[in-house]
C-alpha cells in the first residue's frame, strides 16, 4: 500500500497539512446549537476539529492515521481543548449516538465505491433533526494525479454526491477544480463536488 504523502505533514507540527479550516464549516458555527456535537471523520490533524472545539462544541474526530491523531492530540492539547479522538476506519465506524454536525471532508474517495452507501447511510441516520452534514469529493472529472492513483480508489462520478441526498436541504452544493501543494513542493490540480446539507427529518 502507498504511504498516502499528507504522512509528512502529520509528522511536522508546525506544518498545515490540508491548509487552513473550511470555509463552508466555519460558517456553520453560528448554526449550530450551544455545545453541539460534532463528528470529524477522516479529521487528519485536525484543521476542522480545532476550531469547533474551539468554539465550544463537542468534538470527536476519528482518522485511521495514528500519526495525524497524534499530531491533532498534541496541537488540542496546546490550546487546552478537549476532543474525543480515535484512531478508526471510517468504512467499519460505529456511530454509538446522533451528532448535530457531521464531516467527511476529502474522505470517501480513499474507500471502495462499494463502500458509499452504508456511510453515507450512517451518516444519514446519525444526524440530528435539523443537523448538518458536510462532504467533499474527489470527482472523476479530471484524471487523479498519478501518484495518488493508489489511493483514490473510490472517484465519485460529476454530480453522484448530490444524488444521495434527495430530501434534505442543501445549503451548499459546488463542482470545482482546484490546486494543492503538498510537503516537497509536490502539486497536484483535482477535480471535487462539495456538499453541504441539513436535516429535515423531524422526531
Amino acid at each position: 500500500m502507498t504511504q498516502p504523502l499528507w504522512e509528512t505533514t502529520y509528522a511536522d507540527l508546525e506544518a498545515k497539512s490540508f491548509g487552513e479550516a473550511s470555509r463552508e464549516i466555519l460558517d456553520l458555527i453560528p448554526e449550530l446549537p450551544h455545545r453541539a456535537k460534532v463528528l470529524d471523520l477522516g479529521c487528519g490533524d485536525g484543521r476542522n476539529a480545532i476550531p469547533l472545539a474551539r468554539a465550544g462544541y463537542n468534538v470527536t474526530a476519528l482518522d485511521i492515521s495514528e500519526a495525524g491523531i497524534r499530531k491533532l492530540n498534541i496541537l488540542a492539547k496546546r490550546e487546552g481543548l478537549a476532543i474525543d479522538t480515535g484512531v478508526t476506519d471510517m468504512t467499519t465506524c460505529d456511530f454509538p449516538e446522533e451528532y448535530d454536525l457531521i464531516i467527511s471532508h476529502g474522505c470517501l474517495h480513499l474507500v471502495e465505491r462499494n463502500q458509499w452507501d452504508r456511510m453515507i447511510a450512517q451518516f444519514k441516520t446519525h444526524t440530528t433533526p435539523s443537523g448538518f452534514n458536510v462532504l467533499t469529493v474527489f470527482t472523476d472529472t479530471i484524471p487523479i494525479p498519478h501518484d495518488l492513483a493508489p489511493l483514490c480508489i473510490g472517484l465519485f462520478h460529476e454530480g453522484e454526491l448530490y444524488e444521495r441526498y434527495s430530501g434534505w436541504e442543501t445549503i451548499l452544493r459546488k463542482s470545482y477544480t482546484f490546486q494543492d501543494e503538498h510537503a516537497g513542493g509536490i502539486q497536484h490540480t483535482h477535480a471535487a463536488n462539495k456538499l453541504v446539507v441539513k436535516n429535515c427529518r423531524t422526531r
